[in-house]
Protein backbone atom coordinates (compact mmCIF):
# COMPACT_ATOMS: atom_id res chain seq x y z
CA UNK A 1 0.00 0.00 0.00
CA UNK A 2 1.39 3.37 -0.96
CA UNK A 3 1.48 6.07 1.66
CA UNK A 4 -0.07 9.45 0.85
CA UNK A 5 2.29 12.34 0.36
CA UNK A 6 2.89 14.31 3.53
CA UNK A 7 3.26 17.97 2.75
CA UNK A 8 4.37 20.47 5.38
CA UNK A 9 2.86 23.90 4.90
CA UNK A 10 4.91 27.07 4.93
CA UNK A 11 3.12 28.30 8.04
CA UNK A 12 4.05 25.04 9.81
CA UNK A 13 7.70 25.61 8.91
CA UNK A 14 7.61 29.14 10.33
CA UNK A 15 5.69 28.09 13.43
CA UNK A 16 8.05 25.22 14.15
CA UNK A 17 11.14 27.38 13.69
CA UNK A 18 9.92 30.04 16.13
CA UNK A 19 8.71 27.40 18.58
CA UNK A 20 12.14 25.75 18.57
CA UNK A 21 13.79 29.13 19.15
CA UNK A 22 11.60 29.58 22.23
CA UNK A 23 12.27 26.04 23.48
CA UNK A 24 16.04 26.48 22.96
CA UNK A 25 16.00 29.87 24.75
CA UNK A 26 17.13 31.72 21.65
CA UNK A 27 13.98 33.73 22.27
CA UNK A 28 13.26 34.46 25.93
CA UNK A 29 10.01 35.57 27.62
CA UNK A 30 9.46 39.25 26.92
CA UNK A 31 11.55 39.29 23.73
CA UNK A 32 9.99 41.09 20.80
CA UNK A 33 9.73 39.22 17.51
CA UNK A 34 10.69 40.79 14.19
CA UNK A 35 7.81 42.23 12.18
CA UNK A 36 5.76 40.07 9.83
CA UNK A 37 7.54 41.64 6.84
CA UNK A 38 10.98 40.98 8.35
CA UNK A 39 10.07 37.37 9.11
CA UNK A 40 8.65 36.91 5.61
CA UNK A 41 11.93 38.11 4.13
CA UNK A 42 13.92 35.95 6.53
CA UNK A 43 11.99 32.78 5.64
CA UNK A 44 11.55 33.79 1.99
CA UNK A 45 7.82 33.26 2.30
CA UNK A 46 4.65 35.22 1.79
CA UNK A 47 3.52 37.44 4.63
CA UNK A 48 0.20 35.56 4.96
CA UNK A 49 2.03 32.34 5.82
CA UNK A 50 4.02 34.15 8.52
CA UNK A 51 0.88 35.81 9.90
CA UNK A 52 -0.97 32.50 10.12
CA UNK A 53 1.99 30.91 11.91
CA UNK A 54 2.13 33.76 14.44
CA UNK A 55 -1.61 33.56 15.07
CA UNK A 56 -1.28 29.85 15.77
CA UNK A 57 1.57 30.50 18.22
CA UNK A 58 -0.66 33.02 20.00
CA UNK A 59 -3.41 30.42 20.30
CA UNK A 60 -0.86 27.93 21.63
CA UNK A 61 -0.09 30.41 24.40
CA UNK A 62 3.48 31.09 23.28
CA UNK A 63 3.13 34.66 21.98
CA UNK A 64 1.37 37.85 23.05
CA UNK A 65 0.21 40.43 20.54
CA UNK A 66 0.23 44.09 21.56
CA UNK A 67 -1.69 46.27 19.17
CA UNK A 68 0.51 48.87 17.48
CA UNK A 69 3.65 47.51 19.14
CA UNK A 70 4.23 43.96 17.93
CA UNK A 71 4.39 40.38 19.12
CA UNK A 72 6.34 39.20 22.15
CA UNK A 73 7.30 35.86 23.64
CA UNK A 74 4.75 35.29 26.37
CA UNK A 75 5.88 35.39 29.97
CA UNK A 76 5.64 31.90 31.46
CA UNK A 77 3.06 31.30 34.14
CA UNK A 78 4.17 29.48 37.30
CA UNK A 79 4.02 25.72 36.79
CA UNK A 80 2.37 23.70 39.56
CA UNK A 81 3.73 20.27 40.48
CA UNK A 82 0.88 17.84 40.89
CA UNK A 83 0.95 14.49 42.70
CA UNK A 84 -1.77 12.23 41.28
CA UNK A 85 -2.03 9.64 44.09
CA UNK A 86 -5.52 10.70 45.17
CA UNK A 87 -4.58 10.33 48.85
CA UNK A 88 -4.72 14.08 49.53
CA UNK A 89 -7.10 16.76 48.42
CA UNK A 90 -6.09 19.09 45.62
CA UNK A 91 -6.49 22.06 47.98
CA UNK A 92 -4.05 20.45 50.46
CA UNK A 93 -1.51 19.96 47.67
CA UNK A 94 -1.80 23.61 46.66
CA UNK A 95 -1.57 24.75 50.29
CA UNK A 96 1.66 22.77 50.76
CA UNK A 97 3.17 24.61 47.80
CA UNK A 98 1.96 27.99 49.06
CA UNK A 99 -0.21 28.51 45.98
CA UNK A 100 -3.47 30.56 46.09
CA UNK A 101 -6.32 28.20 45.26
CA UNK A 102 -10.08 28.27 44.81
CA UNK A 103 -12.55 25.53 43.86
CA UNK A 104 -15.80 26.70 42.29
CA UNK A 105 -18.77 24.38 41.67
CA UNK A 106 -20.05 25.01 38.13
CA UNK A 107 -22.48 22.08 37.89
CA UNK A 108 -24.16 19.85 40.49
CA UNK A 109 -27.09 17.71 39.40
CA UNK A 110 -27.94 14.23 38.21
CA UNK A 111 -25.97 13.01 35.22
CA UNK A 112 -27.58 12.62 31.80
CA UNK A 113 -29.13 9.28 30.83
CA UNK A 114 -26.09 8.31 28.74
CA UNK A 115 -23.70 9.33 31.52
CA UNK A 116 -25.78 7.39 34.06
CA UNK A 117 -25.57 4.24 31.95
CA UNK A 118 -21.84 4.56 31.31
CA UNK A 119 -20.79 5.26 34.89
CA UNK A 120 -23.10 2.69 36.47
CA UNK A 121 -21.22 0.09 34.43
CA UNK A 122 -17.82 1.51 35.42
CA UNK A 123 -18.79 1.65 39.10
CA UNK A 124 -20.39 -1.79 39.05
CA UNK A 125 -23.85 -0.70 40.22
CA UNK A 126 -27.31 -1.47 38.94
CA UNK A 127 -30.00 0.68 37.41
CA UNK A 128 -31.53 1.41 40.81
CA UNK A 129 -28.51 3.57 41.73
CA UNK A 130 -28.51 7.15 40.47
CA UNK A 131 -25.29 8.90 39.45
CA UNK A 132 -24.78 12.47 40.64
CA UNK A 133 -22.51 14.70 38.57
CA UNK A 134 -20.38 17.44 40.10
CA UNK A 135 -18.17 19.70 37.97
CA UNK A 136 -15.74 22.10 39.63
CA UNK A 137 -13.48 24.75 38.21
CA UNK A 138 -10.05 24.81 39.82
CA UNK A 139 -8.49 28.24 40.02
CA UNK A 140 -4.77 28.37 40.83
CA UNK A 141 -2.81 31.61 41.18
CA UNK A 142 -6.07 33.35 40.23
CA UNK A 143 -6.04 31.54 36.85
CA UNK A 144 -8.65 28.91 35.82
CA UNK A 145 -6.55 25.82 35.21
CA UNK A 146 -8.62 22.66 35.43
CA UNK A 147 -12.13 21.26 35.25
CA UNK A 148 -12.75 18.39 37.67
CA UNK A 149 -15.84 16.27 36.94
CA UNK A 150 -17.00 13.63 39.43
CA UNK A 151 -19.64 10.99 38.68
CA UNK A 152 -20.69 9.85 42.14
CA UNK A 153 -22.87 6.89 43.12
CA UNK A 154 -25.72 8.35 45.14
CA UNK A 155 -26.20 5.28 47.33
CA UNK A 156 -22.78 5.97 48.91
CA UNK A 157 -23.75 9.57 49.80
CA UNK A 158 -27.58 9.65 49.80
CA UNK A 159 -27.86 13.32 50.82
CA UNK A 160 -25.58 14.71 48.10
CA UNK A 161 -28.35 16.40 46.09
CA UNK A 162 -29.28 18.43 49.19
CA UNK A 163 -25.69 19.25 50.13
CA UNK A 164 -24.44 20.99 47.00
CA UNK A 165 -23.01 23.81 49.12
CA UNK A 166 -20.53 21.32 50.60
CA UNK A 167 -19.09 20.06 47.31
CA UNK A 168 -16.30 22.53 46.60
CA UNK A 169 -13.97 19.81 47.95
CA UNK A 170 -15.22 16.31 47.16
CA UNK A 171 -12.29 14.87 49.12
CA UNK A 172 -13.36 16.68 52.30
CA UNK A 173 -17.01 15.82 51.63
CA UNK A 174 -16.14 12.12 51.54
CA UNK A 175 -14.14 12.50 54.75
CA UNK A 176 -17.18 14.00 56.50
CA UNK A 177 -19.22 11.02 55.29
CA UNK A 178 -16.78 8.53 56.83
CA UNK A 179 -14.74 7.69 53.74
CA UNK A 180 -11.24 8.55 54.92
CA UNK A 181 -8.85 6.08 53.30
CA UNK A 182 -9.20 7.12 49.69
CA UNK A 183 -7.18 6.08 46.70
CA UNK A 184 -7.40 6.48 42.93
CA UNK A 185 -7.01 3.69 40.41
CA UNK A 186 -7.60 2.61 36.84
CA UNK A 187 -6.00 5.83 35.65
CA UNK A 188 -6.02 6.57 31.94
CA UNK A 189 -4.30 9.61 30.47
CA UNK A 190 -4.81 11.21 27.09
CA UNK A 191 -4.85 14.64 25.50
CA UNK A 192 -7.53 16.67 23.81
CA UNK A 193 -8.21 20.24 22.74
CA UNK A 194 -10.78 22.36 24.54
CA UNK A 195 -14.32 22.81 23.31
CA UNK A 196 -15.73 26.34 23.07
CA UNK A 197 -17.32 25.98 26.50
CA UNK A 198 -14.06 24.69 28.01
CA UNK A 199 -12.14 27.56 26.40
CA UNK A 200 -14.46 30.02 28.12
CA UNK A 201 -14.21 28.26 31.47
CA UNK A 202 -10.43 27.82 31.35
CA UNK A 203 -9.76 31.15 29.61
CA UNK A 204 -7.50 29.54 27.03
CA UNK A 205 -7.35 29.30 23.23
CA UNK A 206 -8.33 26.26 21.21
CA UNK A 207 -4.71 25.21 20.54
CA UNK A 208 -3.73 24.88 24.21
CA UNK A 209 -3.77 21.09 24.76
CA UNK A 210 -5.62 19.68 27.73
CA UNK A 211 -4.30 16.68 29.64
CA UNK A 212 -7.21 14.43 30.58
CA UNK A 213 -7.05 12.10 33.58
CA UNK A 214 -9.80 9.51 33.93
CA UNK A 215 -9.82 7.28 36.99
CA UNK A 216 -11.96 6.01 39.83
CA UNK A 217 -11.83 6.92 43.50
CA UNK A 218 -12.31 4.18 46.09
CA UNK A 219 -12.43 3.84 49.85
CA UNK A 220 -9.82 1.22 50.72
CA UNK A 221 -11.28 0.25 54.11
CA UNK A 222 -14.77 -0.35 52.73
CA UNK A 223 -13.53 -1.72 49.36
CA UNK A 224 -16.02 0.57 47.67
CA UNK A 225 -15.79 2.50 44.41
CA UNK A 226 -17.26 5.92 45.10
CA UNK A 227 -16.91 7.77 41.82
CA UNK A 228 -15.54 7.96 38.31
CA UNK A 229 -13.47 11.07 37.71
CA UNK A 230 -12.57 13.05 34.61
CA UNK A 231 -10.15 15.96 35.06
CA UNK A 232 -9.08 18.31 32.28
CA UNK A 233 -5.84 20.17 33.04
CA UNK A 234 -4.38 23.00 31.01
CA UNK A 235 -1.08 21.51 29.89
CA UNK A 236 0.72 24.86 30.15
CA UNK A 237 0.14 25.16 33.90
CA UNK A 238 0.96 21.78 35.42
CA UNK A 239 3.91 19.48 35.92
CA UNK A 240 2.54 16.03 36.63
CA UNK A 241 4.29 13.57 38.93
CA UNK A 242 3.36 10.26 37.32
CA UNK A 243 5.63 7.98 39.29
CA UNK A 244 3.30 8.10 42.28
CA UNK A 245 0.07 7.21 40.51
CA UNK A 246 -1.57 4.10 41.98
Amino acid sequence: MTQPDFNISNESIVRNAIQEMIMNHELEPGDKLPSENELADSFNMKRIAVRNALLQLEKMGLLDSRQGIGRFVKEKMPVIELDMTGKRSFSDKMHEQGVPYESRVIFADYASDKEQEKHRTELGVGGEVDIFKVARLRIVNHVPCAIHISFIREDAVPDISREVDQLSSIFNYYNHKGYRNLTSGGTQIHTTFPTLNEQRQLECHELVPLIVYESHTSDVDKNLKLEQTRILYRSDLFKHSLGSVN
